[in-house]
């Protein structure tokens, strides 16, 4: 036992004396495609969680898949969605789509040794959460498998998704709803930050609200007739414009927004059309291939050596 324990705190010394350590302090700079031996097989895979909407998959999902394959032209590429729902509509309608736990399967039944995965979720939040406790029981299947990061990760990351929806939809005369889904727990934190930062870059006729979620809409309304807003544009800040988009946004959102007294508009486009949050994705997947986070078992026996 000790010496397994001494092998893995030299190989973890190792590594930092060859590989510096990120800024990040929970990651060290290991290239997951740099070490690739003969007979391996490396595969860029994305995941989104789906839309049976035709005209919003082709500008968003099929969108981002055709960047991550450009930014990855050395790999074989692959695609799953989480939505079981989805993915059941979508074979009675004659097109077989993976779940992410099928593609595995598959993945490793074709041999492939490396696997970069890259979502197109917008917070680390449940979908995230399930998504990689899957990836954690097939890690022993994979000599790697790594996953980027959601949209909104870092305090750059928001105010580059601002900038990017601001330069797309930016209306001084008109104020500007971002409609987010909203999720349960600490994790809906993520939508009051973006609001914070929309305040603190003086995007001042900016507001955020949730479908589940805080802000929720009675606190969006509250907000906007203390801004004394008269007219709104409703955004879906969602990665696709699906059912969420045209039925509780564009109609009972707006519905109740006109009974309340407002002007509204709703723009039924989502952010994941928009190149700048493209842009982001690609640089979280880019991030993911160029560093490993450390397991409990190194961080634990790093700690030791502080």
């Amino acid at each position: 036992m000790f010496k397994i324990l001494l092998s893995i705190l030299l190989s973890i010394l190792s590594l930092m004396l060859v590989c510096p350590i990120s800024a990040q302090t929970e990651r060290i700079e290991q290239d997951i495609f740099e070490n690739l031996r003969e007979g391996d097989k490396a595969v860029v895979v994305a995941i989104h969680f789906g839309t049976s909407h035709s005209d919003t998959r082709r500008n968003t999902i099929d969108k981002f898949n055709d960047r991550l394959r450009k930014e990855f032209p050395e790999c074989d590429f692959r695609e799953a969605w989480t939505s079981r729902i989805i993915v059941r509509k979508m074979a009675q309608q004659g097109e077989r789509i993976y779940v992410p736990s099928e593609l595995f399967t598959e993945l490793q039944r074709e041999g492939y040794t490396h696997v970069l995965i890259q979502s197109s979720n917008i917070i680390e939040g449940t979908e995230m959460e399930n998504l990689r406790a899957e990836i954690e029981t097939v890690k022993k299947d994979f000599k790697a498998i790594r996953m980027g990061e959601p949209l909104l990760s870092s305090s750059e990351d928001y105010e580059k998704a601002i900038l990017a929806v601001a330069a797309f939809y930016g209306n001084e005369k008109t104020a500007n709803v971002l409609v987010c889904h909203g999720t349960q727990g600490n994790r809906n934190s993520s939508y009051t930050m973006l609001d914070y930062v929309l305040r603190d870059k003086e995007y001042d006729n900016w507001f955020v609200g949730t479908i589940e979620g805080y802000p929720s809409y009675d606190n969006l309304v509250k907000n906007m007739k203390r801004n004394k807003v008269k007219k709104v544009n409703l955004i879906p800040f969602m990665f696709v414009a699906g059912d969420h988009a045209k039925n509780d946004i564009a109609l009972e959102w707006k519905e109740n927004l006109h009974k309340t007294g407002f002007k509204v508009d709703v723009t039924l486009h989502s952010i994941g059309e928009l190149d700048g949050i493209l842009d982001i994705f690609m640089h979280h997947a880019r991030e993911a291939q160029k560093y490993r986070t450390y397991s409990p078992r190194e961080r634990k026996m790093l700690m030791r050596t502080l």
